[in-house]
């Protein structure tokens, strides 16, 4: 027999093993780690009437709903995957199949719809907001309606180094050059766009021989494109 929830209105989720959580179903919640192992959390905000979760719900509380699957897997900053972050890492409802990568996917937790193969050589990403960032977004000045115009608002390379990352964020859901190459489109972004975006990752310093200088000298070589000047002397 269940105890009542309303007796123990301090109960300590977190405490509890998997089996007596469903005991408190009005303040905790059974969640399920990457490897398989159950715990018991706070159900926070979390609605008791979910009959399935929807896209990003993690935990597996209740199963995801259709079209969506359950999946862990991390990127690694050095581009290799592990199957989880850390012991703490939750298994996580995700859009696989619709063949686009999403916010909250990659190749690693998502492979057949972000990575590169012989049959698919083009990902297509889709960021939260695809029309780009709002009127009021961080880093981003008003007036600016593409990409392009970061390089024409802003007057320092970290300035327009952050104002392009919003964009890419906010439209492809990445920020990663290498990843953005690999993309079906880009737009509204272009090709000098994503070149410019690489110069300024590039390590910034003093002197002629800074990776960042070096690398925004022969974009403007090649491009004959006068604006990167004051990039170059701010």
């Amino acid at each position: 027999m269940k105890t009542s929830v309303g007796t123990y209105e301090d109960v300590w989720c977190e405490g509890l093993t998997p089996e007596r959580c469903g005991d408190f179903t009005d303040k905790c919640i059974r969640q399920t780690y990457c490897d398989g192992q159950q715990f018991c959390s706070s159900r926070g905000n979390r609605p008791r009437d979910h009959v399935c979760g929807s896209e990003g719900t993690a935990g597996l509380a209740e199963p995801c709903c259709e079209g969506l699957v359950a999946r862990c897997g991390n990127l690694t900053s050095e581009g290799a995957c592990e199957p989880q972050q850390s012991s703490t890492d939750v298994l996580k409802c995700l859009a696989c199949g619709d063949g686009v990568c999403g916010v909250l996917e990659q190749r690693c937790n998502c492979p057949e719809d972000c990575e590169v193969t012989k049959a698919r050589p083009r990902i297509r990403y889709r960021g939260h907001s695809p029309e780009g960032p709002s009127a009021n977004a961080r880093d981003v000045p008003a007036g600016v309606k593409r990409p392009g115009q970061c390089l024409e608002a802003l007057d320092a390379a970290d300035p327009v180094r952050l104002c392009l990352m919003r964009w890419a964020s906010d439209v492809l859901g990445r920020t990663d050059v290498q990843e953005l190459r690999q993309a079906e489109t880009i737009a509204p972004f272009t090709a000098f766009d994503l070149d410019l975006l690489a110069c300024l990752y590039e390590e910034d310093g003093r002197g002629s021989r800074a990776p960042r200088k070096q690398c925004l000298e022969t974009l403007m070589l090649r491009t004959n494109d006068a604006r990167l000047q004051k990039l170059l002397n701010p």
